[in-house]
């Protein structure tokens, strides 16, 4: 488990646009937290430059108490699940599992035995050790999210990384996958980052979230917090719009 830390932290692109703007920002050792607002917001962002995948403009981004700017994403000690599942569909769900395991170089290549041995305890916190000879293809949508998050986690990574993993799956799937996940965190305490726009996910799955708005932090603080007191008007609004699309969305079903 590890803190991490976003300090003055700025996104610039070419062309001028300013994605993220002088974000501080701290993530407990362990906790849980969830970047969330509107599209466009700034979220994936934060996130991308992370795990290494966007260069920092200005700022630092500490892991561990180390400063990780100019560390390449293989070195981030990361564990990334997306929206995509990105399976390799031609190879079963155990070596999908241990694709990454096994493509490690030098040091960090661990011994054949441990790599089974980390797969099957990751196929049994997940529920997958009955499909562990299957493809990718034969499995349910919240079975291959699962296969996906698995793949993460095998590694014991420092900080999981999770960006809309969940938006690709029916209502229902995303409710068991949201419990899945909150359950996976506390049995295994990693330290998460989660981006989300979807507000349930966040009130469901965060110890605190942060709620970004055109590349600026709002608010940063337990989910209850925003909408008892949110810090600004921007929060407030949009916390409370999308508690009125839930709730017309609600009405409009107990009509039928």
């Amino acid at each position: 488990m590890v803190k991490v830390e976003f300090k003055n932290v700025q996104k610039r692109f070419d062309d001028g646009f300013i994605a993220v703007n002088d974000l501080d920002l701290e993530v407990n050792d362990g906790e849980f937290l969830v970047l969330l607002g509107p599209s466009g917001c700034g979220k994936s962002t934060t996130l991308r430059m992370l795990a290494g995948l966007e260069e920092v403009t200005e700022g630092e981004i500490h892991i561990d108490g180390m400063k990780v700017n100019h560390l390449p994403p293989g070195a981030r000690d990361l564990g990334m699940v997306f929206q995509s599942y990105a399976l390799y569909p031609h190879m079963s769900i155990g070596d999908n599992l241990a694709f990454g395991l096994r493509m490690a170089k030098g040091e960090k290549r661990i011994p054949d035995e441990e790599i089974t041995t980390r797969v099957i305890e990751i196929a049994e916190l997940l529920e997958l050790s009955d499909h562990l000879n299957k493809k990718p293809k034969e499995l349910s949508g919240g079975q291959r999210q699962r296969v996906a998050l698995g793949r993460a986690l095998v590694r014991r990574p420092k900080v999981l990384l999770m960006d809309e993993p969940l938006s690709n799956l029916d209502a229902e799937l995303r409710h068991t996958m949201r419990k899945e996940i909150r359950r996976l965190h506390d049995e295994l305490g990693t330290t998460t980052i989660y981006v989300t726009h979807d507000q349930i996910e966040a009130m469901t799955l965060a110890d605190r979230v942060a709620i970004l708005d055109n590349g600026i932090l709002q608010q940063h603080c337990a989910p209850l917090d925003a909408y008892n007191k949110p810090e600004n008007k921007f929060v407030k609004d949009f916390l409370c719009k999308h508690i009125d699309d839930l709730v017309e969305t609600a009405n409009s079903l107990f009509k039928r």
